[in-house]
């Protein structure tokens, strides 16, 4: 949807990167020097991705060596031990109150304008989450605090969630919004962007 225009060492980089499950890519142009290349990934790994654009980079700017492999690994690596004394943080802290409503009371069929339809049903005492239009994502809710449940999907390569509902006066559920557990999550679950409302009937 565009490009991305920084500076390094002086000269203009125009990027752009993209992903989808399983794989990276990353092109990057470099107009000074009409030069440029790109990396494609069958994996994940956000830091080898960016290793090899520095020390690409570097070598057509004849920059001095340095282990970009190293640094961006290190980085890699505080960054996921900050996501898990995020996660076990919130973990300690969140309060035993709720649910407001016994779960067949959240249970019903659900539209995002966005999105369309989802549903929420019991079954065997349990609330399970079915997002229509997307074939396999569904998970299964467990009750976290007040009136948020934690979502986990049956394809673990589904990111998990929080999923927040908003009761009116009456205790009927109004709205039921969502965000990733993970604060590192990738910005393509685009969770808070929805906005679930009773179907209308």
């Amino acid at each position: 949807m565009g490009w991305r225009i920084s500076d390094y060492q002086g000269h203009r980089i125009v990027s752009h990167d993209g992903a989808v499950l399983g794989s990276l890519s990353l092109v990057v142009l470099i107009p000074d020097l009409d030069v440029g290349f790109v990396i494609l990934e069958n994996c994940e790994s956000d830091e080898t991705l960016m290793a090899l654009q520095y020390e690409l980079l570097d070598h057509y700017l004849q920059q001095p060596a340095y282990d970009w492999a190293g640094a961006w690994s290190a980085l890699a690596q505080e960054q996921r031990q900050a996501t898990v004394e995020a996660v076990q943080s919130a973990t300690t802290t969140r309060a035993a109150v709720g649910p407001s409503l016994p779960l067949d009371r959240y249970a019903g069929d659900y539209a995002d304008t966005w999105y369309g339809a989802m549903s929420i049903t019991e079954v065997e005492g349990r609330l399970v989450m079915d997002f229509k239009h997307s074939p396999g994502m569904v998970g299964d809710l467990e009750h976290w605090q007040y009136d948020t449940f934690r979502v986990t999907w049956r394809d673990p390569l589904i990111e998990p969630a929080y999923v927040t509902f908003a009761l009116g006066p009456g205790g009927e559920v109004q709205r039921i919004s969502m965000r990733a557990v993970s604060p590192r999550a990738d910005f393509s679950w685009d969770y808070p962007d929805l906005d679930f409302r009773p179907a209308r009937k």
